[in-house]
């Protein structure tokens, strides 16, 4: 390259460095008592970034004190349903005892002793063989659970009972729906009574009911009559949905459960032998 050329290009170098120079106090120049082009700069450029770095440290923290918030409304209404749970087990069990009419002083007491004596436990598995015959819950023998303890829904109607095998924290339930279960049993009305047995198809059969017996009819309730020295007297079971004379010596009774399989989540085991209450 020629030598002025070169002399050329680096004056032009020179004077593009003092220009950019120039520039540079002139942003710097304070305006009175408005901040500098500079100032004005950098803020124009970072104020946003700190703007959204802020919004999202409050919104991290304002989502934390509401998760806070939301597990102590969680915690509240968990126990508020547990406290129900155990108030309508309660009151149905009650009823029965009320039915026979006892003093004061022994419904004071059996208030106190089925209360204490119901344990709210979860559904954490069905029979894989047939959904009709057992349900495994999530308590054991380290609460206190022991066979042939009767087992209710969450409004107070049978389910069936407790069944070996138990382990430390975990049962079977036996359901009313298996076909080897058996509960004793009468018409709410007549107090007609028979043996109800499971037919591992969601509903049951009320057996050896004589076709000669007229006192029992569709659409009765069928609760339990005491008589099997396991389920006490009194406890609701379902409705009679048909009924049909045979050529044996007794009626084709088909009983619908109460309990609904769709909601088999919660149930309450009574830890008492209730047949010495009811």
């Amino acid at each position: 390259m020629p030598l002025f050329l070169r002399e050329k290009k680096n004056l032009l170098i020179l004077i593009a460095l003092i220009f950019f120079h120039l520039i540079l106090i002139s942003l710097q120049v304070p305006l009175g008592n408005e901040q500098s082009y500079f100032e004005k700069g950098f803020f124009s450029v970072f104020s946003p970034v700190q703007h959204g770095i802020f919004s999202f440290f409050g919104s991290i923290g304002k989502l934390w004190k509401n998760y806070f918030y939301f597990r102590n409304v969680q915690t509240q209404n968990q126990r508020m349903r547990e406290e129900m749970f155990l108030l309508r087990q309660e009151n149905t069990l009650l009823r029965n005892v009320l039915k026979k009419l006892k003093s004061e002083k022994e419904v004071e007491e059996n208030i106190s002793k089925i209360y204490q004596n119901i344990l709210p436990a979860q559904v954490i598995g069905l029979d894989a063989s047939n959904l009709y015959k057992s349900a495994t819950i999530n308590k054991g023998s380290l609460d206190g659970i022991k066979k042939n303890m009767v087992v209710l829904d969450k409004d107070g109607n049978l389910v069936g009972r407790i069944v070996g095998p138990v382990t430390l924290k975990e049962a079977r339930v036996q359901l009313i729906t298996d076909s080897e279960s058996g509960v004793g049993v009468f018409s709410q009305i007549n107090k007609v009574m028979g043996v109800l047995n499971g037919d591992a198809n969601g509903l049951c059969s009320f057996n050896y009911v004589l076709v000669t017996e007229l006192g029992i009819s569709d659409g009765e309730e069928v609760v339990t009559s005491g008589y099997d020295g396991i389920y006490p007297q009194g406890i609701k079971i379902g409705k009679i949905i048909s009924m049909e004379d045979t050529t044996s010596l007794h009626k084709a009774i088909k009983v619908k459960p109460y309990f609904d399989f769709r909601y088999l989540d919660q149930l309450a085991v009574i830890t008492i032998d209730l047949t010495n209450i009811f």
